[in-house]
């Protein structure tokens, strides 16, 4: 039988000759080039290839033709029409990334027309795209602290790390949530809807709960990873809160640094120079600063720079770097006759001595006129109040909504001040005896803007009026004690405005090691200004201190800074209306005759209630946005920080957008490990639709609804965990805007299991990174994200199956199993190898079960049994990979 069915051949060189030419002749390739013609691309020429687009051509030779929907693994459709371009001799634009190329075909990718074409497309985009790319009240805030980020943290309840991510921007939550003016709230998104969030009193509470913790023994959150020790010493020369914040960073920065303050107890002007019942000075300021001795921050007090060390002291002493933070302690003067008058005070002087908790001497029952329209103007007046004044008038030469303390003009009234708006004084009345008895005040008219887009005051003739008092208190703005340049201070100087002369950026003075910032450098500001000016000094003298080049990091920050866009897409019309929850407070009868903190602070309940009325109006692609990008460039979106000089109360210049009109609002999707899901930002491009379908091959999203209601999701809206989503992140990856992102995660390295591994190659496939790759037996892969990075060389050098090598083995295989000593029947092998292999083929004799055993597949078998051990795989088994 064997004889019948396997003829033998006696020339078996023959066959195996057939045999190695059949195994060595190349099939039929592919062309490896394909024919080239040319192409003019707006006025220039350039060569193509058969079978480009027009898009193709473009971005092979940097041409930037705009599109949101194009994916270079996958053909291009034209969802989002972006990428039209005027071809001559077509009346219609045609779309590029679909349009073939074709020889001689002249091509414009920038004309007015197209222009119009694409700016259209995009308000049409933008009509429905219910999302923000920044929040402008983060912009408004001088130090820019993440407010969506911390207000999210309050509605989860987790005050900790909410006051954890403030302290980025800002080391003192408690004590800004007193004491700022809040201009954040002047552009919070939400006074669209109703009215601003309370962010301030939010951040407040959180700090609140900070504090308690902290008298339970649990230290506050740092914002950073503290770093080791550098050995450098920075000494800090004052403790308000430019120099406590500068001292803050530099000590996480792993700096030694002392603070120098002159009086004798840190704080500056937040001790000394703001009331009790404004800022707690043991409760909330002492307890807060405690946070920088916890870093091993050193305070030298009582040490006043020019009375006790110079700048020569500091730097003989061996400090490194010298940061100048002492603040403005000397007060304007008003420059009219008569205000060296018996009774004209210095507000500071007098706000210190009641700060201390002792009435100034003669004040009660007074007649008191307080000029000026600042946080020390309002302090006075409604400190005056409490010191028992008998009647206290606050003067402001301009109006209300044009006090910087205008929020708490109110307060001083309720509590039984009065105040005149639009009038500036021209003299102080004296008697014989050269004490006051009254202030001449000219009405104001206000004029046209100025530099601080405020209208400026100009006198009206003949208005002029008396106020009888017995007191002045001037707070009309402070100024930098500057004597210490006299001594020990070579190279640094001051500018035309007697102000510390030190670089914006770096902070840098004419002397090597010594920077400036806080009030000295630019003049009486806001707590929140000076924290901002000690943070960003911090990280010029850290930088300073490693070697760097400040000049250059000067430019660089200089060029990446510019002014941001802000966009107001669509207004909101379907956002729940809801309150804002208001801080309580102590009646004005109880609290105008004592310093208790008079606000009541929030409940739990009330503080994550506020934090949740924010409306995230941020998105983490911000920077890589390809909408946001092209609707900059073609003037598409509309800013909201323009001033409305025409309206009163308006920051915001809006135009509508001419399409706008009901929008969707869609819930976001935060269910899903790896990726979340933000549906209104999504521009139905069917990018990810595409890559899912065609590339990972798992088809989560598609185009879903009609018309007006289109929306690339998932079927039935439904969670990406209920789909076929293997969490490869291609979605992520491809989406052109924020529609589609990564979540945020920390990983050091994955476990793999390689015993439940079935060598499907999934991963392989879906990994968009290419971390994972196709081994002969089992899936290479890196599982520590210590040294991602793959020896390719290591990996060529695997010897590894090919087609022709396999082939090999099919012809040896009967050699090899004899030379192994395995048994073979030749009585029932089959004619499956060409006639020059005459021993016979693999199959035994048995019953037709299989057993396996070793690498291969073995079996005694009557049929279907395949080799019982052996080196290589079977042919009914092919190898992975």
């Amino acid at each position: 039988m064997t004889d019948t069915l396997l003829p033998q051949v006696a020339d078996t060189s023959a066959g195996d000759a057939v045999v190695e030419r059949l195994l060595e002749t190349q099939a039929p390739q592919r062309r490896l080039t394909s024919p080239t013609f040319t192409v003019e691309v707006d006025g220039k020429q350039f060569t193509g290839r058969e079978g480009q687009t027009i898009l193709d051509i473009c971005r092979d030779n940097g041409i930037d033709v705009p599109t949101l929907c194009y994916e270079p693994k996958l053909p291009g459709f034209g969802a989002c029409r972006m990428c039209v371009v005027e071809v001559e001799g077509e009346e219609h634009p045609p779309i590029s990334c679909s349009r073939a190329a074709e020889p001689d075909m002249v091509v414009h990718t920038q004309t007015t027309r197209l222009r119009e074409i694409r700016k259209t497309n995009l308000e049409l985009i933008f009509s429905d795209h219910n999302a923000y790319c920044l929040p402008p009240c983060q912009n408004k805030c001088p130090s820019h602290i993440d407010i969506p980020g911390f207000l999210k943290a309050n509605t989860e309840g987790n005050f900790a790390e909410s006051a954890r991510i403030f302290k980025r921007t800002i080391p003192f939550p408690s004590v800004l949530g007193r004491v700022c003016p809040a201009p954040c709230e002047e552009h919070c998104r939400r006074d669209e809807v109703e009215e601003a969030i309370a962010i301030r009193d939010s951040h407040r509470y959180a700090g609140d709960q900070v504090l308690k913790a902290q008298a339970a023994g649990i230290k506050a959150p740092v914002p950073f990873e503290v770093q080791p020790k550098s050995g450098k010493r920075v000494a800090v020369i004052g403790s308000g809160p430019a120099g406590m914040s500068a001292a803050y960073y530099l000590l996480i920065a792993g700096h030694d640094v002392t603070i120098f303050e002159r009086d004798s107890a840190p704080g500056g002007m937040l001790r000394y120079g703001i009331p009790q019942y404004r800022l707690p000075k043991v409760e909330v300021l002492e307890a807060e600063y405690q946070c920088v001795a916890d870093l091993g921050g050193v305070m030298v007090t009582n040490a006043e720079l020019g009375r006790d060390f110079t700048l020569d002291d500091l730097q003989n002493q061996g400090f490194d770097a010298v940061c100048v933070a002492i603040g403005c302690y000397e007060t304007n003067k008003l420059g009219v006759p008569g205000e060296d008058a018996d009774g004209v005070l210095d507000g500071l002087e007098y706000l210190r001595i009641a700060t201390l908790g002792l009435p100034y001497p003669g004040h009660s029952g007074k007649r008191v006129v307080v000029i000026g329209g600042g946080f020390t103007s309002m302090d006075c007046t409604r400190t005056s109040v409490r010191q028992g004044a008998a009647e206290v008038t606050l003067v402001y030469r301009r109006d209300m909504k044009d006090m910087p303390a205008s929020n708490e003009v109110h307060e001083a009234i309720e509590e039984g001040a009065r105040a005149i708006f639009q009038a500036a004084p021209t003299r102080v009345v004296t008697d014989a005896r050269n004490k006051v008895s009254g202030v001449e005040f000219q009405r104001m008219r206000l004029g046209e803007p100025d530099a601080s887009g405020r209208r400026r005051p100009e006198p009206m003739a003949g208005t002029e009026f008396i106020i009888e008092c017995d007191r002045v208190l001037l707070a009309i703005g402070q100024g930098p004690q500057l004597d210490w340049l006299d001594r020990g201070s070579d190279g640094v100087s001051a500018t035309k405005n007697r102000r510390l002369a030190a670089d914006a950026v770096t902070f840098t003075t004419g002397r090597p090691g010594v920077f400036g910032t806080g009030d000295v450098r630019i003049g009486a500001a806001t707590v929140v200004q000076a924290n901002a000016e000690g943070r960003r000094a911090a990280y010029a003298i850290d930088a300073y201190l490693q070697g760097q080049d400040l000049d250059a990091i000067k430019t660089r920050q200089t060029l990446a800074e510019p002014q941001p866009e802000f966009l107001n897409i669509v207004p909101y019309t379907g956002e729940l209306k809801e309150p804002r929850y208001r801080l309580k407070a102590m009646p004005a009868e109880v609290r105008n005759k004592s310093y208790i903190e008079y606000e009541i602070p929030y409940s739990q309940t009330e503080a994550m209630a506020e934090s949740k009325r924010c409306l995230q109006c941020t998105c983490e692609a911000i920077g890589y946005c390809d909408l946001r990008r092209q609707g900059i460039e073609y003037g598409t979106t509309l800013k909201t920080l323009e001033p409305q000089q025409s309206g009163a109360f308006s920051h915001r210049s809006v135009t509508e957008n001419r399409f706008t009109g009901t929008n969707h609002d869609y819930i976001r999707d935060d269910s899903h490990a790896f990726i979340l899901r933000e549906p209104s930002r999504c521009i139905d491009c069917g990018r990810c639709a595409n890559v899912c379908k065609e590339v990972v091959g798992a088809a989560c999203y598609d185009f879903m609804r009609t018309g007006f209601d289109t929306l690339v999701t998932t079927p039935l809206d439904m969670s990406l965990n209920t789909t076929p989503c293997v969490s490869c992140g291609r979605c992520a990856e491809t989406c052109p805007t924020g529609a589609l992102m990564p979540k945020p995660r920390v990983l050091e390295k994955y476990e793999v299991d390689e015993s439940r591994c079935i060598l499907c190659g999934i991963c392989v496939d879906a990994c968009p990174y290419d971390a994972l790759r196709c081994g002969p037996d089992f899936e290479l892969s890196h599982t520590s994200r210590e040294e991602p990075m793959i020896d390719l060389m290591a990996i060529s050098s695997i010897d590894r199956d090919t087609e022709v090598s396999w082939i090999h083995k099919e012809r040896d295989w009967l050699e090899r199993a004899r030379d192994q000593g395995r048994m073979i029947d030749t009585g029932r092998m089959l004619p499956l190898l060409p006639p020059g292999v005459v021993a016979g083929n693999g199959h035994g004799a048995g019953d037709g079960h299989t057993h396996a055993s070793g690498n291969g597949h073995g079996a005694s078998g009557n049929g279907h049994a395949m080799l019982e051990i052996g080196d290589g795989p079977s042919r009914s088994q092919p190898p992975a990979g």
